[in-house]
């Protein structure tokens, strides 16, 4: 009986083909994917380069909008400080919204947002600056018509000025007080306490005034300050104890030497001012003035050996 004989393995050169077949199949594949991808890399690139374009154009956009801000900023004018220092601080917002954009590091849009909010205001000032000529003007067409009405009323204005100098004058002369009687000289006090006085200048410890002042209907009563200076025979007002020692009369300032309140109630009242000595003093005349309400009231001398 004759043997079967088995089939015989396909050979190599069919194993070859195989693969070569599946090597054209995945290098077509890989081709259709890259050139796929190919495709989707230069839509993203002509997007990119819209953007970029774009994005360019609305940086020079917004930098034209914040310069032209400028230039109508610097046309502006106004008298106005508090406007004007508002507008300055405005100003520096531009330019430094300006500068980021042409730096290009700040967002676009964000500054097209800012950018657009500084020209509203900037118009809002337009406005204003605008409203306010317009009021000046009036004001000014006012202000000549006024001033042609003064000038018919100054003649007026003048005359009666001087009268109501006059009377507060004849009222200030009226409603002054009067000191009679006034004398003063120099005291001593003895150990007993009892003063007396002298002549001497070596033995004066302190220097005494006494007066009346006189009745005045005219004078507004109440509490009235007597100021009295002492002047020394070299023609020096003798100090006061307090430092804030100066004050107002016939018209100039000047130093006292003592001062007392009075209650003055229009009616006569006996008054005596003293000074007390901070050292020796020297032989000669004393001149003694007495004051109120910057005029003076009473006038004395006298002398000490």
């Amino acid at each position: 009986m004759p043997e079967i004989q088995p089939n015989p393995a396909p050979s190599a050169k069919n194993r070859t083909n195989a693969l070569l077949l599946a090597l054209v199949v995945l290098l077509l594949i890989s081709n259709v994917i890259l050139l796929i991808l190919w495709f989707q890399k230069k839509d993203q690139v002509v997007a990119s380069e819209d953007r970029v374009t774009a994005l360019s154009s609305e940086k020079e956009n917004v930098t034209k909008l914040l310069e032209d801000m400028l230039v109508q900023y610097d046309t502006l004018s106004t008298t106005n400080d508090q406007m004007r220092t508002r507008m300055d601080s405005l100003q520096k917002e531009i330019v430094g919204l300006m500068d980021k954009v042409k730096r290009g590091n700040y967002d676009v849009s964000k500054a097209r947002k800012e950018a657009e909010t500084l020209r509203k205001i900037m118009k809002g000032y337009v406005a204003t600056i605008d409203s306010l000529n317009q009021v000046n003007q009036a004001l000014m067409a006012e202000n000549i018509s006024t001033k042609q009405q003064l000038g018919e009323m100054t003649g007026q204005k003048q005359a009666l000025e001087a009268k109501s100098a006059e009377q507060q004058a004849l009222i200030s002369k009226g409603s002054a007080l009067t000191a009679t009687g006034m004398k003063a000289n120099a005291i001593f006090q003895r150990n007993n306490g009892k003063q007396v006085d002298t002549d001497r200048s070596s033995k004066a410890e302190m220097i005494k005034c006494c007066f009346n002042l006189g009745e005045n209907r005219i004078a507004e009563a109440g509490k009235k300050t007597l100021y009295m200076r002492i002047i020394g025979p070299d023609g020096s007002v003798l100090p006061a104890e307090e430092q804030a020692n100066r004050f107002f009369y016939d018209g100039v300032e000047g130093e006292f030497s003592v001062k007392r309140d009075v209650d003055y109630q229009n009616a006569p009242v006996d008054v005596c001012i003293y000074w007390t000595a901070t050292g020796k003093l020297t032989g000669g005349e004393y001149k003694v003035d007495a004051y109120e309400g910057g005029l003076q009231v009473g006038h004395t001398t006298f002398n000490l050996k």
